[in-house]
């Protein structure tokens, strides 16, 4: 079974800055390698992102990515939702309602939190060695 793998991270943080195309092509590259189902949920505040930038944003990436992308307003979770791997600036508070968490300070240190992700997800989704049963107490 194909796991399937969520991703979030603040849109604002990264459109239009000197890192948006390693971001978007790093998640892409770690989806082709690993051939997993992603769901990256991109999220901003009001006010944050105009419209225009959204729109040109989701022109440009629509025909290059390969995995289902969501955009939403707001850092809340629904209780609906569940995120696996939340990349987020430290001023947001803590959800339950993600597995797991990577804090950045600067903008930059994105690709740091895609890093990480990467490593876990390859961790997750690589075949295990089967382990010898230790003990039976009925085989004589």
């Amino acid at each position: 079974m194909m796991p399937k793998l969520s991703l979030r991270l603040k849109l604002s943080d990264f459109i239009n800055t000197d890192i948006e195309q390693e971001v978007m092509e790093k998640i892409n590259n770690i989806y082709n390698e690993l051939h997993t189902t992603i769901l990256l949920y991109l999220w901003f505040e009001d006010g944050e992102i105009s419209s225009k930038d959204l729109k040109d944003f989701l022109m440009k990436w629509e025909d290059k990515l390969s995995f289902k992308t969501v955009v939403k307003r707001g850092h809340k979770i629904k209780l609906s939702d569940f995120v696996w791997f939340d990349i987020v600036p430290v001023n947001i508070l803590p959800s339950f309602r993600n597995r797991l968490r990577y804090q950045y300070i600067g903008y930059n240190k994105i690709l740091d939190g895609l890093k990480q992700f990467y490593n876990v997800a390859k961790f997750t989704t690589s075949d295990k060695p089967t382990k010898k049963q230790k003990r039976n107490d009925y085989e004589y």
